[in-house]
């Protein structure tokens, strides 16, 4: 059986974190070796509580050999974290994925790039200023990351497109699904305009509510810097505000002459020392 299929077996198991099957992969030098360790000896390795009831080795082989076939006709490709072609902004964050699937064109300036997300539900001068952001970096050959989720996220992709620049997709669910499936026709615009759409997830994971907090990392990860559009004050954006500063990522958050529940957040972050972004050209001063 080929190497690739115990890679994405292991890319299954949702009990053991990405950083853990990274040290383990550095430990017994393969997947396949990984999933024929018994618990106990993964359990001591690990140094936490961990019962091994959702490592499921069998099941997890079955279902890597099911779609192997299905992701080359597909299109789909997946990277471990030691490929040479794995994105090498994601070797910098300190959880990076021990494996990412991609479909389309994943390759971008990195010293270009820019992370663009915000609420899932924008007033109309939240989705204006993500037109006028978004246009003026696209202009200067940024590349537009995000998450491809209603509001904000599908704003900032769909105007990159509009502007002929290249967007990224990050997705919170297998590689095989698009989430929100409303965004199916947006995801289908990148990839025939040389972007790409990038998950950790393999086919069949579901778009879990737990799994975008940890979405939100790869996003930050693969972007030199984040610009917050519109955020509340209790919004999954200063999750992501959170992570630039831990993975010592710029900080970019558009500024308001009102301040009001929709950008609430926009606020608190800028008084907590995040930078102004009064206009587009503030974020090209600081790149």
């Amino acid at each position: 059986m080929n190497d690739f299929i115990y890679d994405i077996a292991l890319s299954y198991d949702e009990s053991i974190t990405p950083i853990e099957k990274i040290a383990l992969f550095n430990k017994y030098s393969s997947s396949k070796n990984i999933l024929s360790l018994n618990k106990s000896t993964i359990r001591n390795i690990l140094g936490r509580r961990w019962t091994g009831n959702r490592f499921l080795p069998d099941v997890f082989i079955n279902k890597a050999k099911k779609i192997s076939n299905y992701l080359d006709k597909a299109g789909i490709k997946f990277l471990r974290f030691d490929d040479g072609n794995y994105p090498f902004s994601l070797k910098m964050i300190p959880d990076l994925p021990f494996i990412i699937y991609y479909r389309g064109n994943i390759s971008y300036d990195y010293n270009k790039s820019i992370a663009v997300v915000g609420t899932r539900n924008p007033d109309l001068i939240g989705i204006n200023k993500t037109k006028n952001f978004v246009e003026e970096l696209v202009n200067r050959d940024h590349c537009i990351i995000s998450g491809l989720a209603h509001g904000i996220d599908a704003s900032s992709h769909y105007h990159c497109l509009v502007n002929k620049g290249k967007t990224i997709a990050v997705l919170g669910c297998g590689i095989d699904k698009i989430y929100p499936c409303a965004n199916t026709d947006l995801a289908g615009q990148i990839l025939r305009n040389d972007g790409g759409i990038i998950s950790e997830y393999p086919p069949g994971i579901k778009p879990n509510k737990w799994n975008f907090p940890k979405r939100n990392r790869i996003i930050v990860g693969l972007s030199r810097g984040v610009l917050i559009i519109q955020a509340p004050s209790k919004s999954g954006s200063l999750i992501t505000a959170m992570l630039s500063a831990d993975y010592d990522r710029e900080l970019f958050v558009v500024s308001y002459k009102k301040y009001n529940n929709n950008n609430l957040g926009n606020k608190e972050l800028i008084l907590n020392g995040a930078n102004e972004a009064k206009n587009p050209k503030n974020i090209v001063y600081e790149y």
